[in-house]
């Protein structure tokens, strides 16, 4: 059952691609979203990024401008394919892969930071994401992870109705309390959230690698 949610997901991101950047969501949700990663981001010194599901690649374009060195990686090609000619300056600084958050391909420790932003409510196994995520962090490295908060009134009416019909297939948004322990089932040290609100309200939960 899973796979075909994976399926169906991938099938319905790809056939959006070509206009995801115009989507009212992109102006409303997407834009304010990477604003704020990049204003958390921008305390840090730059270094060696995965951006999880990193669509049409405008938070990695915008990082890679501030002299990270990022990896997008998003299950779908067409997404990909838009975000080369969106990152065709940053060649070397910007590399591109096409794999499941689930099973990431690179190297325990491979980074100083890992992004994921609005993609992680489509992913059926939130536990094993988390925790892979994990795994591909050095020691110190941190996580953002930033998603519909539906924790209010207000929240479960945009996340659990407006943005489940607009983005069609099967959607899990969790609340903020579960997306801690998630964070410290998984091994995560000083994890914190960080609540705001655009035109939707949005949580950005972070958490370090144990040193």
């Amino acid at each position: 059952m899973n796979h075909d949610v994976k399926r169906k997901a991938h099938a319905e991101f790809c056939d959006w691609a070509a206009t995801y950047d115009a989507h009212w969501l992109n102006h409303f949700l997407f834009e304010p979203s990477h604003k704020l990663l990049v204003r958390e981001l921008g305390r840090m010194p730059p270094g060696r990024m995965l951006d999880v599901g990193c669509g049409t690649g405008e938070l990695a374009s915008r990082l890679a401008q501030r002299g990270w060195q990022v990896i997008g990686l998003d299950l779908c090609e067409p997404m990909l394919h838009r975000a080369r000619f969106k990152l065709n300056g940053y060649a070397g600084s910007v590399r591109l892969t096409v794999a499941d958050s689930e099973h990431v391909p690179f190297a325990d420790g491979a980074f100083d930071v890992v992004t994921c932003a609005n993609s992680f409510h489509h992913y059926p196994h939130h536990e094993a994401v988390i925790r892979e995520l994990h795994r591909v962090l050095k020691p110190g490295g941190e996580l953002f992870l930033l998603d519909g908060w539906p924790d209010q009134f207000v929240g479960r009416i945009v996340y659990d109705v407006i943005i489940t019909r607009v983005e069609g297939g099967k959607v899990w948004h969790r609340e903020s309390r579960e997306v801690q322990a998630m964070f410290q089932d998984a091994g995560f040290e000083r994890v914190s959230q960080k609540r705001t609100y655009s035109l939707f309200p949005i949580l950005l939960t972070r958490g370090s690698v144990p040193q």
